[in-house]
């Protein structure tokens, strides 16, 4: 890939990044988090995520089976390191991704170890607000780095199974508040979920959702 065509991918991933960080997706922190619950409104609607159940991961697990049975005959699609390969092949090396994501991490590693040393040091409030603006850069940056490479394995069967899990857990996990004040689950089966056309919602659920069973 010449230098112009990796220009317009990092612009492309930039793109994104900044539309996430528009529709407030970016600023979710561990404090939104309650009984292993995120809850969120949309257009005055109240909404949350939550937890899966054993049930649910049973459903989740039987799904992500099927769907990679179909995937792997898929023959427009390729596994992850037959696609890589093809890239090195043409002069577009995907570990390249993987080694400035891993410097990125390092370096927030040391600003974190900074900030947390300045906190105990009782250091002034510009200090603090110089590391904790060089951590949220070094966050995007590798965000965007991180869609770079997203994008380049977008029709790999792992990448295309993984974006399958995600709607699952979207799926699974979003409730809605009835007019009793109780929550139920919003969407009854996946093709439900794929006919919502609130994108504001769909946005928002899927991140939360994701972010929920991850980050436990």
């Amino acid at each position: 890939m010449d230098n112009i065509q990796k220009e317009m991918n990092r612009e492309e991933a930039t793109k994104l990044l900044e539309e996430l960080e528009s529709k407030g997706l970016m600023n979710v922190t561990e404090e939104l988090i309650k009984d292993n619950r995120i809850s969120f409104e949309v257009k005055g609607m109240k909404y949350r995520a939550r937890l899966l159940n054993f049930r649910e991961k049973e459903e989740l697990d039987t799904l992500r089976r099927k769907k990679f049975g179909q995937l792997i005959q898929d023959k427009d699609l390729m596994l992850e390191k037959d696609l890589i390969k093809i890239y090195k092949e043409r002069g577009i090396d995907i570990s390249e991704y993987d080694e400035k994501i891993r410097k990125i991490e390092s370096e927030m590693h040391d600003k974190k170890i900074s900030l947390g040393e300045s906190l105990a040091n009782n250091h002034s409030e510009t200090i603090l607000k110089s590391y904790e603006e060089q951590i949220t850069k070094l966050i995007a940056e590798k965000n965007v780095i991180y869609i770079q490479k997203s994008k380049l394995l977008e029709y790999s069967i792992e990448c295309q199974l993984l974006n399958y899990v995600a709607e699952l857990i979207t799926y699974l996990s979003i409730e809605t508040e009835d007019i009793e004040g109780k929550f139920k689950r919003l969407w009854n089966n996946i093709e439900e979920f794929k006919r919502c056309d609130n994108e504001e919602l769909i946005d928002r659920a899927a991140l939360l959702s994701t972010l929920l069973q991850y980050a436990i």
